[in-house]
């Protein structure tokens, strides 16, 4: 019985590293004969939608959460229904803070010392 079992779990390792095998990081691709490798760009938008979906309570500090690259949310942000805010951003704001974003996956800023829930969608 502890074979078979055994058996069964190393049949198991065998299929996840079998399937998480190549060794390439997430956004790497492996390079070999006839394989072509093209870098990936993401476009930068000129126009972006802001949300706030509602205000949070958290213990984290601000301190531990990238400062809020774009302009103050009070200047853009405008009640959206049924909850929450939204407002828009243009140009180089836009640009500065979709880059920002993509390195914050949380959406948890620092604005003025406060932790925001702030997600940022391209407008395309």
């Amino acid at each position: 019985m502890r074979i078979r079992h055994a058996v069964g779990s190393l049949a198991i390792t065998g299929l996840v590293l079998a399937v998480a095998g190549c060794g390439c990081g997430d956004n790497e691709v492996a390079e070999g004969p006839g394989i072509a490798v093209a870098a990936e760009t993401k476009p930068v938008p000129d126009r972006v939608t802001v949300h706030r979906p509602g205000l949070i309570d958290t213990s984290i500090s601000p301190f531990e959460v990238p400062a809020w690259p774009g302009p103050h949310p009070s200047e853009f942000l405008e009640p959206n229904p049924p909850s929450g805010e939204s407002g828009e951003i243009a140009g180089t704001q836009a640009a500065v803070t979709y880059a920002a974003s993509l390195d914050n996956p949380h959406a948890l800023w620092n604005v003025d010392d406060t932790v925001e829930w702030l997600i940022v969608d391209p407008l395309r």
